[in-house]
């Protein structure tokens, strides 16, 4: 009975090696509803924002740039300051940014296939909030249509979703987005403290204050790296 007893458990132990080796070539990111597979799967990344992502020279509030707003030079916004980095581990990441500001302000009836040709990337970092109405965020269901937006862009279920709040402190919207990341598991960063520090904001380098409440390099930095932070582990030469 014994050496039937013996024999079972080798029997039993031989099958269950295999399955947990193949369990544990797969790798999902810690705490999040992001699926891993191996390592430097992210060859395409999508940054979805607003007039801190890029915003077009408008002379008549003395924007003159073309890159995010109040940055005093294009490599020293917070979408070059990412791409610099990713580059640095790996060159081939083809890295795509748009202002969807429009989205923010009238969400009911913004027209998503406009995006046709951003859509299914493998990263998908979303920083809107700023230009969302408090009162509308509400009474217009804006996460719902947050969330068609996000399943638009990136409907298939190994796309990495990277979640970011505003930079500044709309609650009641900023609120909405936190609690969407927690629910569907998404990596959420938020950059909506940065605003309390004054020395993160252009205010002093452009007369015009919408410009001004925009954030300094040093605002940009700051919000590149919470948003590396969550990034960089899917640059990782080896995926743990």
């Amino acid at each position: 009975m014994e050496t039937r007893n013996f024999i079972c458990r080798i029997l039993l132990i031989s099958f269950l090696i295999p399955t947990t080796a193949f369990t544990s070539s797969k790798c999902e990111a810690t705490g999040n509803g992001n699926r891993l597979e191996k390592k430097n799967e992210v060859k395409t990344v999508l940054i979805l924002g607003n007039s801190i992502v890029r915003h077009a020279p408008k002379p008549e509030i003395g924007w003159y740039g073309n890159w995010g707003m109040a940055a005093s030079a294009e490599d020293s916004d917070f979408v070059h300051l990412l791409i610099r980095d990713v580059h640095r581990i790996d060159p081939s990441v083809k890295v795509k940014y748009k202002n969807i500001a429009d989205f923010e302000r009238n969400f009911e009836t913004y027209s998503l296939p406009g995006l046709d040709s951003l859509r299914y990337p493998d990263m998908l970092i979303l920083k809107i909030s700023e230009n969302v109405d408090e009162k509308k965020a509400t009474e217009g269901n804006f996460i719902s249509y947050y969330d068609k937006l996000v399943k638009y862009i990136a409907p298939n279920h190994h796309s990495v979703k990277i979640i970011v709040d505003g930079f500044w402190p709309k609650k009641n919207v900023n609120s909405l987005i936190e609690e969407y990341a927690f629910k569907k598991k998404y990596p959420f960063i938020s950059i909506s403290g940065l605003s309390k520090d004054s020395t993160n904001m252009a205010i002093g380098k452009f007369d015009h204050k919408g410009v001004a409440s925009h954030p300094s390099d040093k605002g940009m930095r700051m919000i590149k790296q919470r948003i590396w932070t969550i990034v960089r582990e899917y640059f990782k030469k080896e995926v743990q």
